[in-house]
């Protein structure tokens, strides 16, 4: 299938050559797309549904939705039980919860470069906000190993050059090289998402998506493709995620983590050379240590305001918006969705 190319301000022209804004295109999806009556079961009748392996190009024969299944069951059922152990671990001990867990539901592992001239450890890695949960951590990321194995493997099958060039990208002397070509994972936990550009991540490369659980609904839709992917278990969805608005359609029942491999934009700059870099000859200052005291070492033994606070009252500010709140709400308890056939 061939698409027409987005254009340079993220907006789309399709056939009839009618122009739509980026914010009017998320405004749409939010809206209409969103509105699906669930005990229905009914979606938009005219997306193209991307239910066998397969891809989706655009003219110049690059990819756009790549989508492929994991043969491996054992890989399957041992990410999903790691998954679910941390999830309902951290959930149920206050004192582990990060910030970003509590608020968003979502956690970030791997190499940042976001305050610093090098790549460092996430807080989320590092167990910052409290040391007595970085095994936690730790044992999340070596049951990782295989599920990352697998996705590596996918890339350097299907996307040589882009597996080659992620694995040529140096993270410097301080950032770890968990998930090997990719700096970085998130992990969405028991949340879905609303449309959102990933405007960070390089737009010269695929992100990979795996959906985690026992759910139905939450599929996976691209607006200006009207293309819709009923992700399940046991498959890998590759993206252009940086051009391609992309969101969930409303979960029907059940609990749904998915995790993401991907790359920013900021950690290619042509004048990175660390593969020659001595550490001792390195300027370490404080603020690439602890990235700004967001990496400080703590040790807990009560939990604190953020592990705490309710997020139905006390609303973040400057949120994007990514996850409703009556799903963050959901999540944070550690429910699972219900379907009610009187909604």
């Amino acid at each position: 299938m061939k698409w027409d190319i987005l254009l340079e301000d993220g907006s789309f022209e399709i056939d009839n050559k009618l122009h739509i804004k980026s914010s009017d295109m998320i405004d749409l999806a939010q809206g209409k797309y969103r509105s699906t009556r669930l005990e229905s079961f009914t979606y938009p009748k005219s997306a193209h549904c991307l239910v066998n392996p397969g891809c989706i190009v655009n003219q110049n024969n690059q990819t756009l939705i790549h989508l492929e299944n994991i043969d491996d069951t054992n890989i399957l059922l041992h990410t999903t039980n790691a998954v679910n152990t941390y999830y309902y671990h951290i959930v149920n001990d206050e004192k582990h919860r990060s910030k970003s867990f509590w608020r968003d539901l979502t956690e970030h592992y791997g190499a940042y470069r976001l305050y610093t001239g090098l790549p460092y450890t996430s807080s989320d890695s590092a167990s910052s906000h409290n040391t007595d949960h970085q095994s936690c951590v730790d044992e999340l990321i070596r049951s990782l190993v295989p599920l990352s194995n697998f996705v590596n493997k996918f890339i350097q099958d299907n996307y040589n050059s882009m597996y080659l060039k992620l694995k040529n990208l140096s993270l410097g002397p301080f950032a770890p090289r968990s998930f090997r070509i990719f700096p970085m994972i998130a992990i969405n936990y028991n949340i879905v998402s609303n449309y959102h550009w990933d405007l960070s991540d390089a737009s010269n490369c695929l992100c990979c998506l795996i959906p985690l659980g026992n759910f139905q609904g939450g599929d996976l839709y691209f607006p200006q493709l009207h293309v819709r992917v009923p992700l399940q278990p046991g498959q890998v969805v590759a993206f252009d995620s940086h051009n391609l608005l992309h969101g969930n359609l409303p979960l029907i029942s059940g609990i749904r983590h998915s995790i993401v491999y991907f790359v920013h934009q900021n950690f290619f700059h042509k004048e990175d050379n660390y593969s020659n870099m001595e550490i001792e000859n390195v300027k370490l200052i404080k603020s690439l240590h602890d990235n700004k005291n967001l990496n400080k070492r703590i040790l807990l033994s009560e939990p604190v305001d953020f592990q705490t606070i309710d997020y139905t009252i006390n609303v973040p500010k400057n949120k994007d918006q990514r996850h409703s709140p009556e799903e963050l709400e959901r999540g944070r308890k550690g429910k699972s969705k219900i379907l009610h056939f009187n909604e």
